[in-house]
């Protein structure tokens, strides 16, 4: 199955009443001296309002970071954003946006959400660490992420997502939504989660829902992390899960599938809290120390 939803540049008048985007790039590693390698952007092709600012380098040449610009900065119906990654040759890339992702109101009948393919050749590695969609009241929102991965490719992401706005008192009252994110490793099922939501269903108060929680947040990697690194997130987790905590999370080590799960109220303190996950397992599995994005300060 390929979620990805490719839209067509021209397909009819009407199509342009609505921004509908893509962006496509492809990433390769060429060797600059013997033992050091630089990360450049290749062959990019981008429809719509979806941008990309000049590739960084906070962490040497080896590792690009890659700024998704959505100037619009929501949808409404009819509205589909399409994002094509793909890591070739060892290379190595950081994805992620300046701002959150919206999903506004959506009284039509046509569809409205983001599609993210992620290719991970051999020797190379993405990370995807997009800021939190928040999913307004009224919406009808798919949200599809598909990771491909060859040989030892490594793939480090989360994603995070808020149902309305309850500080502002903007609650997610009815709508629904579609998140998938599946994990493939030489076309062979490694990691499916989805979500079929509805606001009228009682997941959203279930105990074994989201438990009366309006955000939610799931971070994966690859890889099977070491004891040490194990112990320090059971620690983490452990001080956070506590009656009046503002996020919650959850450990999980399977097969070469590593996950932590997050529940809280609000963006912000779910997003710190997989800052401090990401922290602690990027050394372990990537050989890195943690490099915040000079972005998310602005």
């Amino acid at each position: 199955m390929n979620m990805l939803s490719r839209i067509p540049l021209q397909d009819s008048a009407n199509a342009d009443k609505h921004w509908r985007a893509l962006f496509k790039g492809n990433f390769y590693a060429r060797e600059i001296s013997q033992g050091h390698v630089h990360t450049c952007m290749g062959k990019t092709q981008h429809y719509g309002p979806l941008r990309v600012q000049r590739p960084f380098y906070p962490e040497g040449n080896e590792l690009l970071h890659l700024y998704l610009l959505h100037p619009p900065g929501g949808l409404v119906g009819g509205d589909e954003l399409s994002i094509d990654i793909t890591a070739r040759d060892g290379a190595k890339v950081l994805v992620t946006t300046p701002s959150a992702g919206k999903l506004y109101r959506n009284e039509t009948d046509m569809q409205q959400g983001q599609h993210v393919s992620i290719k991970v050749n051999a020797g190379s590695v993405v990370e995807y660490l997009p800021q939190e969609n928040i999913i307004f009241n009224g919406a009808k929102g798919t949200l599809n992420t598909l990771v491909e991965l060859k040989g030892d490719g490594l793939f480090i992401g989360w994603e995070i997502t808020c149902l309305g706005r309850p500080e502002g008192q903007q609650y997610f009252e009815h709508g629904t939504l579609s998140q998938n994110l599946i994990i493939k490793k030489e076309d062979k099922p490694l990691f499916i989660d989805r979500l079929q939501l509805d606001a009228n269903d009682g997941l959203m108060q279930s105990p074994v829902g989201l438990q009366g929680h309006t955000t939610f947040a799931t971070f994966v990697i690859n890889r099977e992390i070491g004891s040490e690194t194990y112990t320090q997130l059971i620690d983490l987790q452990q001080s956070h899960n506590y009656p009046t905590s503002v996020a919650y999370m959850g450990v999980t080590q399977k097969k070469d599938v590593f996950i932590v799960r997050v529940l809280g109220d609000r963006a912000e303190p779910v997003r710190q809290l997989l800052e401090k996950v990401w922290e602690i397992v990027r050394p372990d599995v990537y050989g890195r120390e943690f490099c915040i994005p000079r972005i998310w300060n602005t």
